[in-house]
């Protein structure tokens, strides 16, 4: 299998235009664009020394990470910095680099927030802040006659996709006019002769990621020499993609079993909270790593308590005026479900895309490295000499 065959096939899972941060870097950032064999894929949290040893111990040529290395630019590429230090170091040693970051967290049910929701056991699970303006609609016009046609290629590239439904779709009939000029090649009717065909309008819902194929497999099996057709951006609110995650604990918990339960789901030695007057909790905000962005969303969505990270000081006095529960449990810990998820994800499509592959055999390697640039000093308070 070739690198890039597995990191186009991983894009339709996790589709780069989806990332829930636009400015965030994902995709491939050092390496292969095409034309290299796949050796080893290791799965990894983040691009550190530590993992690119792993990465060339194991004759990897590809690290998939979650965070990205170079973030957001660099000015100069050399060994005076950490990034331009491992970006050599990979290069070097013809190691690809490739980032999902927030086209992971986007996924609503792959992805690191739905993750940290399986971990607490939350039910009733959906995204926090759904993402808009990710979708299109496609209408073409055909005749009637050719309409089933069109319409299957184009469920087959892709379109029609509503939630838990496929090849959906809407049509009308009606004519359609036109008149080729002398270089026209038509096929119906004559050139310079005004014709009046039975069409068909077809409507179908597609994902932008995906709107070039459809428009390829729809003009393929259209039979106009010129095919009519529009592509409007829409505004709807994706069903499949979107940051964080909003759930509830199968049974109400006190504030103090909720906090025991979140340091242990997240094996956070000190968790940073605000006092608040309720006195049991139920309904969860998730975002893995720095999510005050959506703290918003999380008083929208009603949630009793919100857990991130990298929370500000002040933003805890608001917390606690707003009557929510906010909760910041580390960055890395928020995320400590990534790596395996990840893990899981690409060799799932590892497998789908080699249907041959040997039993036994070991592309894709999940990193043995647990990354984390924060460490955490516990006072043990001795009691003074009585």
């Amino acid at each position: 299998m070739l690198i890039s065959e597995l990191l186009g096939a991983l894009s339709k899972t996790f589709p780069l235009s989806s990332a829930g941060y636009e400015k965030d870097a994902v995709g491939l950032q050092i390496g292969y664009d095409n034309g290299v064999k796949l050796t080893k894929a290791l799965i990894a949290y983040e691009v550190t020394d530590e993992v690119a040893t792993e990465a060339i111990d194991i004759g990897a040529n590809l690290i998939i990470a979650y965070h990205p290395l170079i973030f957001p630019s660099v000015s100069a590429i050399t060994d005076t910095t950490r990034t331009g230090a491992l970006t050599r170091l990979l290069i070097k040693k013809n190691i690809a680099l490739y980032v999902l970051h927030t086209a992971f967290d986007a996924h609503s049910e792959l992805g690191t927030s739905a993750l940290m929701a399986s971990a607490l056991g939350l039910v009733n699970c959906k995204a926090l802040a759904p993402l808009d303006s990710r979708l299109e609609k496609i209408i073409v016009f055909v005749p009637t006659a050719d309409a089933a046609k069109v319409q299957e290629a184009m469920w087959a590239a892709g379109a029609g996709h509503i939630g838990n439904y496929d090849e959906a779709s809407f049509s009308v009939e009606g004519t359609g006019t036109f008149r080729g000029n002398e270089k026209a090649n038509p096929a119906i009717g004559a050139k310079l002769v005004r014709e009046n065909v039975a069409e068909s309008r077809i409507e179908m819902i597609v994902e932008k990621w995906t709107s070039a194929a459809v428009i390829r497999a729809m003009m393929q099996a259209h039979p106009y020499e010129e095919v009519a057709y529009d592509r409007y951006p829409l505004s709807n609110e994706h069903p499949t993609y979107g940051m964080g995650t909003i759930g509830e604990l199968p049974n109400e918990m006190s504030v103090k079993n909720f906090l025991d339960l979140t340091a242990s789901t997240f094996t956070t030695p000190v968790l940073r909270y605000n006092e608040v007057s309720r006195a049991l909790i139920s309904r969860i905000a998730l975002v893995g790593g720095a999510g005050m962005d959506y703290y918003s969303a999380a008083l929208r969505a009603g949630a009793d308590a919100f857990i991130t990270s990298d929370i500000r000081y002040h933003d805890f006095y608001k917390a606690k005026h707003d009557g929510l529960l906010l909760v910041d449990a580390g960055h890395a810990e928020t995320e400590r479900f990534v790596r395996r998820g990840m893990y899981n994800a690409v060799n799932g499509v590892y497998k789908s895309v080699d249907l041959h592959r040997e039993i036994g055999d070991s592309f894709v390697v999940e990193s043995r490295t647990e990354p984390n640039a924060v460490q955490y000093y516990l006072y043990d308070r001795k009691p003074e000499n009585l």
